[in-house]
């Protein structure tokens, strides 16, 4: 369902979504917008913009937003946050410290909305959805976002999402696979695109097909096997493809899943330009679970297979020593405010 910018008249509405917990049996979502403005969690003194938090995308309590929206006489671009964590913890304001704080305001002088998602994490015994229910969680989001783009004063094809190490992956996912949008589906929500423009990822995972691609990718200069990555954490490992024990593990339904968490082999020559940052853990075998899930080489096959199917990518790798990095010296920020505003 193309949205035409044109008959867009900035409107909010204020009316009330129940908040489901994540236990309760329910697929009712009113697709209502819910914003009501109140005080930033970050300093906006000088920059002309509003806030609202906790806006809901679908029924359950962890599945909510922030916005900060400048006051436009057009419709804007938008970065999307994606809060990091492991998957098994983190929250959206965890973002909201000095670091982010200058990222928003440069956003927003650039008359870049910025959004801050939450989602549901793994549960310690994640025996169903694994860490496939987070990934659908920030895309419904991002399709919700674009479903209510009118009252937000954004302009749907002009959105750019970032994260760090969990929301780098999530990010990665999310703008490497294909338009995921049904539109056959009897959710609105879900009939918008899943597509956007760029990608900032900072200690990303390049894969969650942990087996294959760790093994032989990622840490193949290591010479580690599947025994070693069991090492590092078993439980950790089942709990991401929501299983249990290594019989339900070695299944073929477990081999599917990976498939469909393997970023790496979505990189397509069509998909966003990217920029991503692995410098803050040594280059050194992956001996726990921090420099395993962080390490520079994810970055490296990112960047390997972005370039092999030219797909635009500016990237550093690398800590004791510094392995790569782009002859551009472009930042972040300055990729995010380039690319959404183009």
């Amino acid at each position: 369902m193309k949205f035409k910018l044109v008959s867009c008249i900035f409107s909010m509405v204020f009316t009330s979504i129940l908040c489901y917990s994540q236990s309760e049996n329910t697929t009712s979502f009113e697709t209502k917008v819910n914003i009501e403005f109140s005080q930033s969690p970050i300093n906006l003194t000088g920059i002309d913009a509003k806030f609202a938090k906790d806006i809901a995308y679908d029924v359950y309590c962890e599945t909510v937003f922030d916005v900060f929206l400048p006051t436009s006489a057009r419709a804007t671009g938008m970065v999307i946050y994606i809060h990091g964590g492991g998957f098994r913890g983190g929250d959206k304001s965890h973002n909201y410290h000095p670091g982010f704080e200058k990222e928003v305001r440069a956003l927003l002088s650039n008359n870049i909305s910025v959004a801050n998602i939450n989602y549901r994490l793994l549960t310690k015994n994640e025996e169903t959805e694994g860490v496939l229910k987070s990934l659908k969680d920030a895309k419904r989001a991002i399709q919700y976002i674009r479903s209510i783009a009118c009252d937000l004063n954004i302009e749907k094809e002009r959105i750019a999402l970032t994260g760090g190490s969990a929301g780098a992956g999530a990010s990665l996912w999310i703008a490497t696979n294909d338009d995921m949008r049904d539109e056959s589906n009897s959710d609105p929500v879900l009939h918008e695109s899943t597509r956007v423009k760029a990608i900032a990822l900072r200690q990303p995972q390049a894969s969650y097909d942990i087996e294959d691609r760790w093994i032989n990718n990622v840490f193949v200069d290591y010479g580690i096997t599947f025994n070693d990555l069991l090492a590092l954490g078993q439980d950790r490992l089942f709990q991401f493809y929501g299983v249990s024990t290594l019989e339900e593990y070695n299944t073929p339904e477990i081999d599917t899943y990976r498939s469909q968490v393997d970023m790496l082999s979505f990189i397509t020559s069509d998909d966003p330009d990217i920029w991503a940052e692995g410098i803050k853990t040594d280059v050194a075998p992956p001996i726990n679970p921090n420099i395993a899930f962080h390490h520079p080489f994810h970055v490296r096959e990112i960047k390997d297979k972005a370039d092999s199917v030219g797909v635009p990518n500016i990237c550093y790798y690398g800590k004791n020593p510094l392995i790569f990095g782009d002859s551009s010296n472009e930042k972040q920020i300055d990729f995010l405010i380039r690319k959404v505003n183009e």
